[in-house]
C-alpha cells in the first residue's frame, strides 16, 4: 500500500505542474514602428508577451542601443542620415530565455528649402541687361525669411522676406565682357538655405552706326545725292573691317574698309532715269572684327525733273 501511495503523490504533482505551465510560456517579441517625421522614427515594443524583465533594442544606424524593462513605453529614436534600416527587439524573461523580432525602417531626409534661378537673354553683348526669374519654397510650417543673388560682377542683391513661396524677378546689367555664374540662395527661419545657378556670357558690345542721312532726302531724276554715316566699334578692343552702302536700286553696292571707325563718310549716288522715280530704300551696315553687325535704313523719295 505504501508503494501505491507513492506512485499517486506523483502522479498528482506532476498534474499540478501541468496545469501551471502557462506561468512559465517563454517570452514573445513584437515591434512595431511607425515613422513620426523624416528622420523620426517610433517604436512600439507592447505587442511583446511572456514574463518580461528586460529589453533590447537597436536601430540598425550604429547608434547605441535603448534598454530597459517597461515594454509599453514607445521608444523614439532619430536617424542622423536617410536610408533604409533594420531594428531588433530582443527581450528576456526572469529564466534567462530570449525572443527577438525585426522590423525595416525607411527614412528620408527632411524637407529642405529650395530654390530655383531662371534667366531670359543669358547670352549677348555688353551691355546685357538680364532679366532674371526668382523662385523659392519653404519647408511644411516654415517660411523663407532671405535671399541674395549674387551677380558675379561686384554687384550682389539681397532682401529680407516672411514668406512661403518666393517668386518673383529682377533684372540686371552686365557692363564688362566676360562669363558669369550667378547663385541664388534662399534661407530658411531655421538657417537652412538652398541655391541654384546660372551662367550668364556677354560678349563684345556691338558696332553701332550713330547716324545716317541723305542730302537731297528727295532728289530729281540724274540728280546726285549724297549719303553720309558715321559709326564706330563697340569698344577699344574691337575695329571695323568693312562698311557697305546699297542705294536701294539695282545699282552696285558701294563696299569700303576700315581699321577703326567711319567719321563721317560721305558716298554720292545718283537715280538715273525716268524709270527710277519713286521710293527707295538705301541701307548702310557695317562689320566688325568678330563679324558683328549693325545697319541702318532710310527711305529716298526720287522726283521727275520739273
Amino acid at each position: 500500500m505504501r508503494r501505491i501511495w507513492k506512485i499517486g503523490l506523483v502522479v498528482v504533482f506532476g498534474l499540478g505542474l501541468a496545469g501551471c505551465a502557462w506561468l512559465f510560456a517563454p517570452p514573445q517579441a513584437v515591434l512595431t514602428a511607425s515613422v513620426t517625421s523624416p528622420l523620426t522614427v517610433q517604436f512600439d515594443l507592447s505587442g511583446s508577451t511572456g514574463d518580461i524583465v528586460s529589453y533590447t533594442l537597436t536601430f540598425g544606424d550604429d547608434s547605441d542601443p535603448a534598454e530597459g524593462f517597461d515594454i509599453t513605453m514607445a521608444v523614439v529614436h532619430t536617424y542622423d542620415d536617410p536610408g533604409d534600416y533594420i531594428a531588433t527587439l530582443t527581450v528576456q524573461d526572469a529564466r534567462g530565455r530570449m525572443d527577438t523580432d525585426s522590423v525595416p525602417i525607411t527614412v528620408t531626409a527632411a524637407p529642405a528649402v529650395t530654390a530655383e534661378l531662371g534667366a531670359a537673354n543669358t547670352v549677348g553683348p555688353a551691355p546685357l541687361v538680364v532679366n532674371f526669374l526668382v523662385k523659392g519654397q519653404a519647408p511644411t510650417g516654415k517660411k523663407i525669411v532671405r535671399w541674395h543673388l549674387d551677380f558675379d560682377d561686384g554687384d550682389p542683391f539681397e532682401q529680407f522676406v516672411n514668406l512661403t513661396t518666393l517668386d518673383t524677378t529682377t533684372t540686371h546689367s552686365y557692363t564688362a565682357t566676360g562669363t558669369y555664374t550667378a547663385v541664388l540662395t534662399v534661407e530658411d527661419e531655421d538657417g537652412g538655405t538652398a541655391t541654384d545657378s546660372v551662367t550668364i556670357t556677354v560678349t563684345s558690345p556691338l558696332p553701332e552706326i550713330m547716324t545716317f542721312s541723305a542730302n537731297p532726302q528727295t532728289p530729281f531724276v540724274g540728280a546726285p545725292v549724297t549719303f553720309t554715316f558715321t559709326a564706330k566699334a563697340g569698344d577699344a578692343a574691337r575695329k571695323l573691317v568693312k562698311w557697305e552702302l546699297r542705294p536701294g536700286d539695282d545699282s552696285n553696292r558701294v563696299t569700303g574698309m576700315s581699321s577703326s571707325s567711319v567719321s563721317p563718310l560721305n558716298v554720292t549716288h545718283v537715280y538715273a532715269g525716268y524709270t527710277q522715280t519713286g521710293s527707295y530704300t538705301a541701307t548702310v551696315k557695317v562689320w566688325d572684327d568678330l563679324d558683328n553687325t549693325d545697319e541702318l535704313t532710310l527711305d529716298v523719295d526720287v522726283v521727275v525733273t520739273p
